[in-house]
């Protein structure tokens, strides 16, 4: 499961890696047909509910939440960065090219 630890928790590499790992277990008899079944609705995210509809919803929708704000962060940064450079421009180039004489 080395290349699993190194993904995020949650994502669907370490998911895959832990049924792997689930059901290496079951086949060589470690784990019971009980123990299994509940392991590997813990390891979806069903939280013990024996039923087809993961709780998805919710992480895609943190994910999402997630990506909104990054993607605000990023604009806000870019508006502030031009802002800022429009600033130095005015203030500072712009005097020193009206001091060279022209032609």
């Amino acid at each position: 499961m080395g290349d699993a630890e190194a993904a995020p928790r949650g994502t669907t590499v370490d998911i895959a890696a832990e049924l792997e790992r689930l059901a290496r277990l079951h086949d060589s008899g470690t784990l019971s047909d009980e123990e299994f079944a509940r392991a590997k609705d813990a390891a979806l995210g069903r939280g013990g509910a024996r039923s087809d509809s993961a709780p998805a919803d919710r992480d895609s929708a943190s994910l999402g939440k997630a990506a909104n704000r990054y993607v605000n962060f990023q604009i806000g940064m870019s508006v502030l960065g031009l802002v800022l450079f429009l600033v130095v421009f005015v203030l500072v180039f712009l005097p020193r090219l009206n001091a060279f004489p022209h032609p």
